[in-house]
């Protein structure tokens, strides 16, 4: 579904990342793992169009994507959920909720998905004329992964999802995440809690300091040494 190959990016001259490679599979969950500051977040920048690459290739579903506009991209099928979760804080929740679906015409599919979030998020039923900026930190994530949702992806892309949530709330928001992976909606998680990633997902990529270090299956890569003392401090 996705392929990644020699990718180059930074921010003017500053380079960033180097010679990535990577690969997603329709259907998957897999996890991009690493420190803070390892480039995670200016991978999906770039996938998603935000940022355009130095040098490198960008494939979705065999079409070309890098360096095309963020709105052709989400067209194309590909939501990120952003870090900070980046809402409207004036609007409500019902109105934040329903931007995810800016561009899609389909009015009876619409009202489905959002029937489908409502039910994977309760509390977002309960807060939908709240305005979204009055929410909790967790009640936030949910709007926006809901918002995400709306966008009706093909690959749903979460950056730091668990990032300065109590557990509870990342186990909740993690159980809605399972139910769209089983509608076959394909996931990219990135997250710096290691383990937490490890356990969600079929496979995982580390990145360290803007390079591909690792990758392989989630469960074998819980169980490398190296990842152990590295990430896990064991």
């Amino acid at each position: 579904m996705l392929e990644i190959k020699n990718l180059n990016v930074g921010y003017g001259e500053v380079q960033v990342l180097w010679d990535i490679d990577m690969e997603v599979k329709e259907g998957e969950v897999v996890a991009l793992v690493g420190s803070n500051g390892a480039g995670k977040t200016t991978l999906l920048y770039t996938i998603s169009g935000l940022l355009h690459p130095m040098s490198g290739s960008i494939r979705f579903n065999g079409q070309e994507i890098a360096g095309l506009p963020s709105e052709e991209i989400v067209d194309l099928g590909i939501t990120q959920v952003p870090q900070g979760r980046k809402l409207f804080a004036g609007m409500t929740v019902k109105e934040n909720i329903l931007m995810g679906a800016y561009h899609r015409k389909d009015k009876k599919q619409i009202q489905k998905d959002y029937e489908f979030v409502l039910e994977l998020f309760p509390r977002m039923a309960e807060r939908l004329s709240q305005p979204a900026g009055s929410l909790s930190g967790g009640e936030q994530q949910m709007c926006a992964v809901a918002r995400g949702l709306m966008a009706a992806p093909k690959l749903l892309m979460i950056d730091e999802l668990s990032l300065g949530l109590a557990p509870i709330i990342v186990e909740n928001i993690y159980e809605a995440v399972s139910e769209v992976i089983k509608r076959g909606t394909t996931v990219l998680i990135v997250e710096q809690d290691v383990m937490l990633a490890l356990e969600q997902a079929d496979r995982a990529y580390v990145l360290d300091v803007g390079h591909m270090r690792m990758s392989g299956p989630a469960k074998e890569m819980m169980d490398n040494p190296v990842i152990k003392e590295a990430y896990l401090g064991l």
